[in-house]
């Protein structure tokens, strides 16, 4: 059966109509996605610059000022329950004098991973303060337990670049905010744990000496090839 022509014209009219519909429709989905896309790719670089500012890439830990934010939100919402250990390493510049800063990054990486599993059931919020020095935001810490447990893995050599190990000893001092006054500050918190690294005997890591004599031994005891 023959189609009328003018059912052929209309049919063909409809198409055109449809294909420029379409073309219409898939541009302007086009142009969505390439709005999505071009959005999607300013949230990460805008991500990638905050997490950068955050992030302490050497030791792979929160920066100062983002964990003394989260310092500021657990004594304003459970005070009681708030505690701050700070580790001081000893002698850390004669990591790097003798090993290279390589070296001494793998150390504060080493001594960061090991705060983490030492205090690993008490909330941990690790951070480098500054340095050497880092700081633990915990939760009802158990002092002597928690404590004993980083003991036993400082005592174990960090193992270093190019196959050599070194063992790592720490002064560490820590403060229960629930033991200060109601108003005491986070930089009463850590002043009280900076000068307890000093004072607790008893607290020092890996065998090094009295705080107050300083005579460390980080560096001084390097094992040769790694087993």
């Amino acid at each position: 059966m023959r189609v009328p022509a003018q059912a052929t014209t209309v049919a063909r009219t409809l198409l055109r109509t449809q294909r420029r519909a379409l073309a219409t429709e898939n541009g302007e989905l086009r142009r969505q996605l390439q709005f999505w896309e071009t959005y999607i790719a300013e949230l990460e670089r805008d991500l990638a610059r905050a997490s950068a500012q955050a992030w302490d890439t050497v030791a792979e830990v929160p920066v100062r000022a983002a964990w003394e934010s989260i310092v500021d939100a657990r004594l304003a919402g459970e005070r009681d329950r708030t505690w701050v250990v700070w580790a001081d390493l000893d002698e850390f510049k004669r990591v790097n004098d003798r090993f290279g800063h390589l070296c001494g990054d793998a150390v504060l990486r080493a001594v960061a991973r090991r705060l983490e599993e030492a205090f690993a059931a008490r909330s941990p919020v690790v951070c480098r303060l500054g340095g050497d020095e880092f700081g633990v935001l915990a939760r009802d810490l158990d002092r002597d337990a928690d404590l004993t447990r980083f003991t036993a893995l400082m005592a174990e050599p960090v193992a270093l670049p190019h196959g050599c190990s070194v063992l790592v000893a720490a002064s560490v001092g820590v403060v229960h905010a629930g033991e200060l006054a109601s108003d005491a500050s986070r930089e009463d918190l850590l002043r009280r744990a900076d000068a307890d690294s000093y004072a607790r005997k008893p607290h020092r890591v890996a065998g090094a000496p009295s705080p107050r004599t300083r005579a460390r031994v980080l560096g001084a005891h390097a094992i040769g090839a790694a087993r």
